[in-house]
């Protein structure tokens, strides 16, 4: 990977040694992820839309730009990594609006304050959430994400790369804390992406649709996931692959009714933001980055018996240990302090002198020994 434009500083106590590591990729991140929603120069009003009330849904975990920026994701990503490190935020949702590509929004993803991986995607319809009746759920509720397709395209969120890509940048763009379980209580809000849609369900759908903007409960999901884009004169000069289908982002939020068993029964109604989107251009992440983001920590085998070490089976069959201690010194031991405990002046000196000269050579010992029992032998006589 290339040098990032902006040196970390060097850690100058332990706080801010552990705020740098904490910025630094993780094996498993718990945290929900920050994502920066950008413009550029000259969008349309739907990319306006989009891109508030995808920031509604994200929030708080995202960063509004105010300001227009003259930038060009797919030919120099230069300043979405300088945003990145200096932000600490590894999602992007920028909006764009040319002749060539109108109503655009390019997801991008990063790694290590890079960019490794941008999908395009066009917006053919939307609609706000203040189009649609009904209390509104709370911000930073993390939803519970429905994808399916209709025939033919049923297996395409698994098969088709785009499709695939598309699937796991929602996911992570909507990622909240990681939870062990979800109280069914706490479900607030539901987002259902569908592939597909034939233009004998674009009666039904719009009557879904308008009957959602009356506020009436209750609907059928289905007369709001087959809606059809409105085609113009300006889709021909797009340049993405017109044989894939469209992708419907609906939102709903959750009634729980009673139902006469502990579960109740769950009703959805629409909740918005509502979009159509047609997938464009698309940069996969290279092998070796990829790789390396999706790194995952090692199991450790537990196949085999479990090995303790400095543990061993004696032959009577015991388990016996063994522990490893530093050499004590029982001379500086602490005891309590009695008056004929107490060591004269220079006592430690002659102790060492008596052991160091008991621990020299046998003969020597025995002279010494022979010539004290021949002084006490001759003052006997």
């Amino acid at each position: 990977m290339s040098t990032p434009l902006i040196a970390p500083a060097k850690p100058k106590n332990a706080r801010s040694k552990r705020a740098a590591d904490a910025k630094q990729p993780q094996l498993v991140e718990k945290q929900a992820k920050t994502a920066m929603i950008v413009r550029t120069q000259g969008i349309s009003e739907k990319v306006k839309v989009a891109l508030s009330e995808l920031n509604q849904l994200k929030k708080p975990n995202s960063i509004s730009f105010s300001k227009s920026n003259q930038i060009r994701p797919f030919e120099d990503a230069t300043s979405l990594n300088f945003w990145s490190v200096k932000n600490d935020a590894s999602l992007f949702l920028i909006g764009t609006h040319t002749k060539k590509r109108p109503h655009g929004l390019i997801w991008a993803r990063c790694f290590s304050g890079e960019v490794m991986e941008m999908l395009e995607v066009g917006i053919e319809e939307v609609m706000a959430m203040s189009h649609f009746k009904g209390i509104k759920s709370a911000a930073g509720a993390v939803p519970l994400f429905h994808f399916s397709a209709v025939e033919p395209h049923a297996n395409l969120w698994d098969t088709h790369p785009t499709f695939t890509q598309f699937k796991s940048i929602l996911l992570d763009f909507f990622r909240g804390h990681e939870l062990d379980g979800v109280a069914l209580k706490g479900l607030e809000r539901v987002i259902s992406v569908t592939i597909g849609g034939s233009a004998s369900d674009e009666a039904g759908a719009r009557e879904g649709v308008e009957a959602a903007v009356e506020g009436v409960k209750g609907k059928a999901v289905e007369s709001l996931i087959g809606a059809v884009p409105t085609g113009g004169a300006t889709t021909e000069s797009w340049d993405e692959d017109k044989a894939l289908p469209v992708v419907h982002f609906r939102t709903y939020s959750t009634h729980f009714m009673r139902s006469g068993l502990p579960q109740p029964r769950v009703e959805l109604s629409p909740h918005g933001p509502h979009f159509t989107f047609s997938l464009r251009r698309s940069q996969l992440p290279t092998a070796e980055v990829w790789k390396q983001a999706m790194k995952k920590t090692e199991k450790k085998s537990t196949a085999g018996p479990k090995k303790s070490k400095n543990v061993d089976i004696d032959e009577m069959g015991d388990k016996v240990g063994r522990v490893y201690l530093n050499p004590q010194d029982l001379g500086k031991l602490q005891s309590r302090k009695f008056k004929g405990l107490k060591r004269k002046p220079g006592e430690n000196g002659a102790a060492a002198e008596a052991e160091a000269s008991a621990a020299g050579d046998g003969e020597t010992t025995t002279e010494v020994a022979a010539a004290d029992e021949g002084r006490k032998r001759r003052k006997e006589a």
